[in-house]
């Protein structure tokens, strides 16, 4: 028969030893008997594992606009985080916020309706896509606002300028995304211009720039931007030709494809070879066309490079010239765009 000192040590280990423990004690029974009674908790899957959660709306009292981002709540024993997916009621969301409780009886994290997926092509040799096909669930903004998706370059020539702001899970995959990457959203191509994976733990935060559909290398039935080879489609006739033992190779002009006012960029063209060595090539010819003033002053041009300066006058910003170089008579370009100086 236990002792009355021992019922009371053992009754202080449910109930709390100090005041703090035994108030916390009550603040997570509370939550326990709020989660196990709530009417809005219901079944869903948490990065592929089943369980319950609180869906609560953002703000029951907003009456200005309607929104589907909502908060979640999940006891302390569930596996969540900033990046998870959450499937429920047949729809797919991003764990977009975390919140760090200062009474930390549960979890409450913000999630965002995936509206999005992006997919692109993680092996050119077997045409793997991401995600093992099913490409990755985003959650995209429009971050256009007042330009109307154009910007306008002298008195009467319009280049697109949309710009789409795309948030989606930092893993192994989307991680290797870098700036100049493409991808299809609602059917248009768009460029990566800038990424970040520090503002938000556990998402990559992506912003891109409207770009130039090229059918020659984008797959528009499938929705993944540049599916082909820098050939086009003749890569994939070539792979599926009988001749599977002659090794190929391409011609590129390396350089930047963005040029900033008042800065100088250099220019080489290089053969890349099927092993990804790159081996350098003399060029018998370089040109530069333009539909506009050419916006910059060459300085040196050979056999081996071009090197030219950017005219720092912001009225060239958003010019576009290409890039010619004649080797082994046959023509390589590049389109370089010129953007503001900082």
């Amino acid at each position: 028969m236990n002792s009355f000192a021992d019922n009371f040590r053992n009754h202080m280990k449910r109930v709390g030893a100090t005041r703090y423990d035994r108030n916390m004690h009550d603040k997570t029974r509370e939550f326990n008997n709020y989660f196990a009674n709530a009417l809005d908790k219901e079944a869903c899957v948490i990065d592929g594992v089943e369980t319950q959660a609180i869906f609560q709306d953002q703000s029951q009292s907003n009456n200005k606009e309607l929104s589907d981002d909502k908060y979640i709540v999940l006891p302390n024993s569930v596996e969540c985080s900033v990046g998870s997916y959450v499937i429920w009621r047949d729809e797919q969301w991003l764990i977009f916020t975390g919140e760090f409780k200062t009474i930390a009886t549960h979890q409450q994290l913000k999630i965002k309706h995936v509206n999005h997926s992006i997919k692109w092509i993680v092996d050119k040799e077997t045409k793997k896509v991401s995600n093992n096909g099913d490409g990755w669930g985003a959650y995209v903004q429009n971050q256009t606002l007042y330009t109307l998706g154009v910007s306008f370059t002298g008195n009467n020539l319009s280049l697109i300028n949309g710009k789409m702001m795309l948030y989606v899970k930092n893993n192994s995959e989307t991680s290797q995304i870098t700036i100049g990457d493409r991808f299809f959203i609602s059917g248009k191509i768009y460029k990566v211009e800038f990424a970040d994976s520090i503002s938000r733990i556990g998402l990559i935060n992506l912003l891109l720039d409207e770009d130039t559909l090229n059918p020659e290398v984008d797959n528009v039935q499938l929705g993944i931007a540049n599916y082909w080879g820098s050939n086009g489609k003749d890569d994939e006739q070539k792979n599926n030709s009988d001749n599977s033992n002659v090794t190929t190779s391409t011609i590129e002009i390396i350089g930047d494809q963005k040029a900033r006012l008042g800065r100088s960029y250099n220019y080489s063209v290089v053969q890349v070879n099927e092993d990804g060595s790159k081996t350098p090539l003399k060029v018998s010819e370089w040109n530069i066309e333009s539909i506009q003033t050419l916006p910059i002053n060459i300085l040196e041009r050979d056999e081996n490079t071009l090197q030219f300066s950017v005219i720092d006058d912001s009225r060239y910003i958003g010019n576009t010239m290409n890039i010619l170089a004649k080797v082994n008579n046959q023509y390589q370009s590049l389109s370089v765009k010129i953007i503001a100086k900082f």
